[in-house]
């Protein structure tokens, strides 16, 4: 496992990450679980059981897979209201589209029903942030075989 380097990025909202990159073979997998992610405290069996999974997710088998594992600092009240207002904002975007699209083909009580079930979806799965969260992000990329190939995947350690 070869270890490129850790460095802090400032993200929208002046979240701050602490992002460590790791290139691994196959034969290294199993060393993934004695990674310590300080700041993700507590949750670091979490945050390790997730980078885990998103190696496996990889398939890479002996073409190397650069990680990059992007942990922040907790967020602030001002930074989670920040975050919520734009859940707010793609719940209403996705209501206006789609009543929108509704009333193309439909009445007007078909569309307005099919605005509010978008709503009530789109709040169900988008998250709410509270001060104290952290945000975890996994990006691996391996080249070679058919071509590259990426993928991403995000975690929330609640306070």
């Amino acid at each position: 496992m070869k270890f490129e380097g850790t460095f802090q990025y400032m993200g929208n909202h002046g979240i701050v990450f602490n992002v460590s990159q790791i290139t691994l073979t196959d034969s290294e997998r199993g060393r993934l679980r004695e990674l310590h992610f300080g700041e993700a405290k507590s949750a670091h069996y979490e945050v390790n059981s997730k980078v885990v999974e998103v190696y496996d997710k990889m398939q890479a088998r002996g073409l190397p897979c650069v990680m990059m594992i992007s942990i922040s600092k907790p967020l602030t009240r001002q930074q989670g209201d920040a975050l919520n207002a734009q859940r707010t904002t793609i719940a209403n975007l996705a209501t206006t589209a789609s009543t929108a699209a509704a009333k193309a083909v439909a009445p007007y009580y078909v569309a307005a029903s099919v605005g509010a079930g978008v709503r009530t979806y789109a709040n169900e799965i988008l998250p709410t942030y509270h001060a104290g969260d952290v945000l975890v992000s996994i990006e691996a990329q391996v080249n070679g075989g058919i071509g590259p190939q990426r993928t991403l995947s995000t975690l929330i350690i609640k306070a």
